[in-house]
Order: structure tokens, then sequence, then C-alpha cells
């Protein structure tokens, strides 16, 4: 039985609003000794709280803002002892968590009443944080700070052997690559996520394969990644490609592969970030937003964007007008748009350019550096911090550059 004045207080709210905030109040009076007691904790020990995880339980969503800050935070004596992490969602990656745990205090789904507390308590203490998870990715010290996080001489060994397990040949270089899916998606709409999948954003894997074709004539392994797939690699037709994700995956693996691969070819997933925490870099195709920054040492290319009336391409200047709506089937027919996925060679090209750069042997002419600086400067007023977008994918677009 709901009291009349609480009924009076919500008239006029929908049922299930109306619901939410009930409970809230209820959960509050209820909580409110231990948020009492916890609030005067954090205000004698100057404690600061992070938000993570509001928007989903990916791994960007939890590492975006927190890697950034930590790394802020350990280049002074005692401010990393300060904070305390609040993720909102599930761990996306268990083994992502234990080494974060190791850095700094962080309260989960592990400890759901604990972090109740803690959330209430958020609201009434200085220094809360909860960052814009796509302003994060511009932030200066994914490129100028050491990274915070590693994996220990133990975790190595133990990786190497389970891989060798699994009859995976460590002793030749080898490239990951990962592609946006629906499965993925599907996955965390079944777990309860509230997530769409956008699934226009989706490149075509079979482009991925012809890559993985080209890279392993140059002697490279080529390891599929990903999560929840809803598809195998058949080894008879694809010889050079190591399905990992569909054979021995684990979210410890994930780690150590992409820690141990040269780099990383990344399809439009989150999985670049599991190279950036290391400072390690990254093919980035595919892309489908307008990024201000990408992280230390990767090479970009973006789909192109096709007006459906007259089949031309769009400007990058008329790109950035558009935002994320260009990429959302939401909005595409509204605008009269249609993405273009990167071909193989333009791929291909950018993984060309990363290994000569790792390897050394890279040699920047001026008509590319030009190229690079007319093309951010259309990006964004506040100054470019890293990464690149292809040399030959930008001599190939000149005419969009404006």
């Amino acid at each position: 039985m709901i009291p009349n004045f609480v009924r009076k207080k919500f008239a006029g709210v929908q049922q299930p609003l109306g619901r939410w905030i009930l409970r809230h109040i209820c959960e509050f009076i209820v909580l409110s000794p231990a948020i009492l007691v916890t609030w005067i904790w954090l205000k004698v020990r100057r404690k600061e709280i992070l938000i993570v995880g509001r928007s989903s339980s990916s791994i960007t969503a939890f590492l975006m803002p927190l890697d950034p800050e930590l790394r802020r935070r350990s280049k002074t004596l005692g401010e990393l002892e300060k904070l305390i992490v609040l993720n909102l969602s599930p761990d996306a990656n268990s083994q992502i968590r234990i080494m974060y745990d190791r850095v700094v205090r962080i309260i989960g789904a592990e400890k759901p009443a604990l972090r109740r507390v803690f959330w209430w308590c958020s609201f009434a203490t200085p220094g809360v944080q909860e960052r814009e998870i796509l302003e994060c990715q511009n932030d200066p010290h994914w490129h100028h700070s050491d990274p915070v996080v590693a994996l220990t001489a133990e975790e190595i060994s133990r990786g190497e052997i389970l891989l060798r397990e699994a009859g995976f040949d460590l002793n030749q270089e080898f490239v990951c690559y990962a592609t946006r899916t629906d499965s993925y998606y599907q996955k965390l709409r079944d777990r309860g996520v509230n997530v769409k999948s956008r699934s226009v954003r989706n490149p075509n894997e079979s482009i991925y394969l012809n890559v993985s074709k080209g890279l392993s004539t140059d002697g490279l392994n080529i390891v599929r990644m990903g999560k929840d797939l809803d598809s195998n690699i058949d080894s008879s037709e694809h010889p050079w490609v190591f399905d990992y994700a569909s054979t021995c995956r684990s979210e410890f693996l994930d780690v150590v592969l992409f820690l141990r691969c040269k780099f990383l070819i990344n399809g439009a997933t989150g999985s670049v970030l599991l190279r950036a925490i290391f400072n390690l870099p990254t093919v980035n195709s595919d892309t489908y937003r307008i990024h201000k920054n990408w992280f230390s040492g990767d090479v970009a290319t973006f789909q192109k964007v096709r007006f459906v009336s007259d089949g031309r391409l769009a400007t990058v200047s008329e790109m950035v007008k558009m935002g994320d709506a260009f990429s959302d089937e939401r909005h595409q027919e509204k605008l009269g748009v249609e993405l273009v996925k990167n071909t193989a060679e333009e791929i291909l090209a950018a993984c060309d350019e990363m290994e000569a750069r790792l390897n050394g042997t890279w040699v920047t002419t001026e008509e590319d550096e030009a190229l690079q600086k007319q093309y951010w400067d259309l990006i964004c007023d506040s100054g470019h911090h890293g990464g690149r977008i292809g040399a030959q994918f930008l001599r190939d677009n000149q005419d969009l550059l404006r």
C-alpha cells in the first residue's frame, strides 16, 4: 500500500518512472546510516570518486575514462591513493580488472551494496568525476604518459604455456585482427544490457580475410580475435588464419595476445583500448566516427559517406557537420547517405605503413605531412595529440579534404 503523500508526489508521473523514483527513495532511507558513515570517511580521508561503466558493460566504457585519469594521477605522489573507482557495469574483461585492481581501488558488481553506498555518496563528494567517453580519447595522457598497468612475469609465462597447448606458434611474428559484429551486441542484449548494435557500422569480415592473406605472404601469422562470435573460420579455405576467437578464447589470453602481437588491425571495435593501455599501436580501419585524435602510434582509415541521390562522396567538412548521425541507421535516410566500407587495398596500405613505421623504414614526404595537417585542421580546433590517418588513404582521397 503506497501512502497518499507518495501518490500525490508522483501524480502525473509515468508509472515506470514513478517506481524508479520510489525505489531510490526507499533505498536511500534503508542505506542512509551506511551512506552517512561512508560520506564522513570520504571527507576525512579526502577521497575522490571516479564513475565508469555507466553507459554499458563494454571495455570502452571502463577503460576510456579510467586509464588517462590514472596516468595523470600517477605523476603526483599520493594522488592515486585518493581515488576510488565505481564501475557501474559488470566487468568487461576479468584480466583487465585484475590489472587495474593492482593500481587503484575499484568497487564493481562483486560488491553491489557497497557500490550503491558509494554511488549515493558521490552526489555530495568533492572531486567526483564522470567523464564523457568520446572526449576521453582526446586526453593527451594517452600520448605523453607511460602505461600504468602491465602483465606480471608469471602471467606472461602462463599465457605462453596456454597458447602453445592450443597449437599456437609463438616463434613467429603475428598480427591480430578484430571486426565489429552483430553477435557481440546480441549477447549483451541477452544479458539484459540496453544496447543497440548499429549494424550498419559493421565491416565485412571477408575483406579482413583478404587483408590477412596479403599479410601472410610477408611471413606474418594472423590471429582472429573477437568475443561472442557466431561464425568460425574454415581452416581449409583460410589456412593462414588462427581462429583463436572460436577455439581457445579467454579474457586472460585476449590481453596476452594483444600485448604480444606486432600490431592489431581493428575493424571498428573497442579492442583498440587493449593496445592503447600499453602504448602499443593499432591500424584502426573502417572507423565510423570523426575522431579528434587516435592513440599513440596508430594509423587509421575511415568509412567514407556517399550521398544516395547522386553517388557523390561527402567531404570531410560535410562529415564533421553530420557528426555521428551519418553512421546511424536512424538518421541515414533523412540525411540521404550511406557508408562506404574500406577496401582490402586501403587496409593493406595502412598495414604496410604500420610495418614500415615499426621497422624504422618509413619515409614521410612533405606532401604526406601537408595532407595530414589539412585533414586534422578540418577535424579539430584545439590541436591534434596523436595518431595518423593512413598516408596512402589521404593521397587517394585528397579531393575530400575540404
